[in-house]
């Protein structure tokens, strides 16, 4: 009697590290197509060129050259280019395990509960966040501010100005819900082109959360000084 409690346990114990393999399994991206020369860095600093069908999990990161870019998807339904000359890592990815047997760019919302959180260390990326669940986040955080995308198509960008002499962080909310999160100065006025523009503040204590209206784009700065 003791000896058939025990295998029950086992092989409850085995189903259970069995499921949360397959969840941990779940929050991944995959690569949909590759132009130019790309390179994947694993989180134990292995570095190999990027191809098509190449599955990336929490902890790697990407790096694009001139006149190249990538196409993921993740394991919510969400797509994500990465442009050329840029560096985005995947700083947290995870998402409770759901059935059924679309693949993952046939998804066309989120099917449970996730979250996304990339760091852009440079350059661009834009795409599409499909409709999350409520509790799922999907964020894209850079040392100016972060970009928490709730549902929209969107660009954000991370660059250094040498005519200015500033860095620039520009968010582009392009149809649907977008905050910004960063640190500034009083409130967001649009101006030509639905631009809202302000600088970094880093005396202000806590950040500052605004929600971009569609079609709108706002600009953070830092002067390199």
């Amino acid at each position: 009697m003791k000896k058939s409690y025990f295998h029950l346990v086992l092989l409850a114990l085995l189903g259970l590290s069995a499921l949360t393999a397959n969840a941990a399994q779940l929050a991944s991206a995959k690569v949909l197509n590759v132009s130019g020369t790309v390179n994947s860095h694993s989180e134990d600093g292995v570095e190999k060129q990027l191809i098509v069908g190449a599955i990336l999990s929490q902890g790697d990161s990407i790096v694009t050259t001139a006149m190249s870019n990538a196409l993921l998807v993740f394991s919510n339904g969400s797509e994500l280019v990465v442009e050329e000359n840029s560096s985005i890592s995947i700083a947290n990815l995870s998402q409770e395990a759901f059935g059924g047997n679309k693949s993952y760019e046939q998804l066309q919302a989120d099917p449970s509960s996730s979250q996304s959180l990339l760091e852009l260390n440079y350059g661009k990326v834009s795409g599409h966040v499909k409709k999350l669940r409520s509790g799922s986040e999907f964020n894209i955080e850079t040392p100016l501010g972060t970009a928490a995308i709730r549902g929209t198509k969107f660009q954000v960008e991370l660059r250094y100005s040498v005519e200015r002499g500033e860095f620039i962080l520009i968010v582009h909310n392009k149809d649907g819900k977008v905050n910004i999160i960063s640190r500034y100065g009083g409130s967001f006025e649009y101006g030509r082109g639905n631009v809202g523009d302000k600088g970094y503040d880093s005396a202000v204590s806590d950040d500052t959360i605004e929600a971009i209206p569609p079609a709108h784009i706002i600009v953070i700065r830092l002067s390199k000084d």
